[in-house]
């Protein structure tokens, strides 16, 4: 039986069955997982590295713009609950956006008087000892020269002796100008500014001469100058409570007028799109116009945007709203009249 099988087999061309596995990477080295589901046009399909890049980068996009979009609202919806002045930094994708140094902290870098102090703030982790190898300060050839902090502190300048509304051309100052002791220095942060807490005035005594042509000159008199001259210096704010206007609180401690109409603010972040808000003068502004307005309708400040004509009065001065609160007293005045039945019998 075996041979007849055999026989048979012979006389038959033989079909070998030999299972290909075909194993597709993609450009970084992985594998592509293939789901089980396909579309009917495509069942079977062998699908191509460089198709299913192009597929990844479409879905990568999509999924990025989600993800901005995503960003976008909380955002916006944070800042309706937060103040602007309150946020100190912004954190955007693991960055960090600084908005300056903090008062306080400015103010102790201004009493450092070598690179040496200001090793004790860093993080030790972030010193190189082989870049600062002589007590603190920058060490090697190439460095270039080690700076002396500038200090808020009295410091030599020129003040003029001669006053401005000197007219004669005969007589002169003599010295015209002299150095006197007045504050400058670093504050490490535009928030504050180099001033004098104390000072003192000093009367100099200018001589008057009169000027001779072919002549000596001749002395005239003595001048006292009042100069004031600074005997101590410290960072001060630079925005003084007298700076603010009466939408404003002056905060000290951070150098700066408030807004106190917090619920303005608040109703003007609904309205972004339109408007944004302005801490400087505490208002609502409008945002720069990009567009015309067409015809038949002009541009409502109050509204940020163009509204048509029939809003406004003839002299162009009423705005949408004012038209609205006529048109509404308009209505209730053609209200009908109720009367109660007594009055009525009456």
């Amino acid at each position: 039986m075996c041979r007849k099988m055999a026989a048979g087999l012979g006389k038959r061309p033989m079909l070998l069955v030999v299972p290909v596995v075909l194993v597709l990477l993609l450009p970084d080295g992985t594998v592509p997982v293939v789901q089980a589901q396909q579309s009917s046009d495509r069942t079977g399909a062998i699908i191509f590295p460089d198709e299913l890049s192009t597929r990844y980068e479409q879905e990568r996009e999509t999924l990025a713009k989600e993800k901005r979009e995503s960003s976008r609202r909380r955002t916006d919806e944070a800042s309706d609950e937060l103040d602007e002045d309150d946020v100190r930094y912004d954190y955007d994708n693991g960055s960090e956006e600084f908005y300056g140094l903090p008062i306080d902290y400015a103010r102790q870098l201004s009493e450092l008087n070598s690179t040496s102090d200001i090793l004790n703030l860093l993080d030790p982790d972030s010193i190189d000892q082989r870049i600062f190898m002589d007590g603190g300060e920058y060490s090697g050839r190439d460095i270039g020269v080690n700076p002396v902090p500038a200090a808020c502190e009295p410091d030599s300048q020129l003040v003029s002796l001669r006053p401005e509304n000197l007219t004669s051309s005969r007589y002169y100052y003599y010295p015209s100008c002299t150095r006197v002791k007045r504050c400058s220095g670093c504050c490490n942060t535009n928030q504050l500014v180099c001033e004098p807490v104390a000072n003192r005035t000093i009367l100099y005594k200018v001589n008057i001469l009169e000027y001779r042509s072919g002549k000596r000159d001749k002395f005239s008199h003595f001048d006292l100058v009042p100069v004031e001259e600074h005997v101590r210096c410290k960072c001060q704010c630079r925005v003084k409570e007298w700076h603010c206007t009466e939408r404003q609180v002056y905060n000290p401690n951070n150098c700066r007028c408030e807004c106190t109409n917090k619920e303005d603010r608040n109703r003007c972040l609904q309205e972004r799109q339109l408007k944004q808000w302005n801490p400087n003068t505490c208002t609502c502004d409008c945002l720069p116009r990009n567009e015309e307005c067409t015809s038949g309708s002009h541009y409502d400040r109050s509204a940020c945007k163009c509204l048509p004509n029939e809003f406004y009065a003839h002299d162009g001065v009423a705005s949408y709203w004012d038209h609205h609160q006529q048109q509404l007293q308009q209505q209730q005045q053609q209200r009908p009249i109720s009367l109660s039945r007594s009055a009525a019998s009456g």
